[in-house]
């Protein structure tokens, strides 16, 4: 696996829109292994709903002196470079990043990104492919909603289905199953299409 890089990264909203992130959490694979994390609190700058607190348990003031994601993003940049980027449930992870760097004015970056969760679900017979349950099948125990904690389990995920599939890059990973990378700053995490030829 010595070309297994990627970063898993994870958000926790303070209420149900994908501009409101109060956490975010990430982990950095290079060839294969751990590399590094990162973990930040953030302030919103909106209100919080009690239903998102009862989940993850950050509140309005574990936040108010913490850095906006304008003054995050050139962190969270640094961190993640050019490596694609995953998550579990891309589609909520994914779109609270776009969303919220466009809220601040901030041109989105051009990295690749993959979902961890339809990775599963095309590669093990679960019932479900909850980041939990898939946890659960690979023997992994975590503080669920907690964004360092979500991405360290999701990254070890990408790993062990890396295995299964038996490839080393991230790119063969995502090719196993008959899709194509997402574009954070455009295209979305799909299937191929197959150029079916007429008879």
């Amino acid at each position: 696996m010595k070309n297994l890089n990627y970063v898993v990264l994870d958000f926790e909203t303070a209420n149900g829109s994908r501009t409101s992130p109060c956490s975010i959490g990430m982990v950095k694979y290079i060839n294969g292994e751990k590399h590094s994390e990162y973990y930040q609190l953030i302030n919103p700058e909106e209100y919080f709903y009690q239903s998102n607190i009862r989940i993850h348990g950050i509140y309005p003031e574990d936040v108010w002196d913490q850095p906006t994601w304008g003054q995050v993003y050139p962190s969270v940049m640094q961190f993640i470079g050019d490596l694609p980027v995953a998550a579990h449930f891309a589609t909520f992870d994914i779109n609270v990043f776009r969303a919220t760097t466009e809220k601040y004015d901030i041109t989105l970056p051009t990295n690749l990104y993959f979902c961890s969760c339809i990775l599963s679900k095309k590669i093990l017979p679960l019932p479900s492919h909850k980041l939990n349950i898939v946890a659960d099948y690979f023997g992994l125990t975590f503080e669920h909603h907690h964004a360092l904690e979500d991405s360290i389990v999701a990254a070890n995920i990408v790993r062990e289905l890396a295995n299964i599939q038996r490839t080393d890059t991230i790119s063969d990973l995502v090719d196993s199953i008959g899709y194509q990378f997402g574009q954070i700053n455009g295209t979305n995490f799909i299937t191929k299409k197959t150029n079916k030829k007429r008879a």
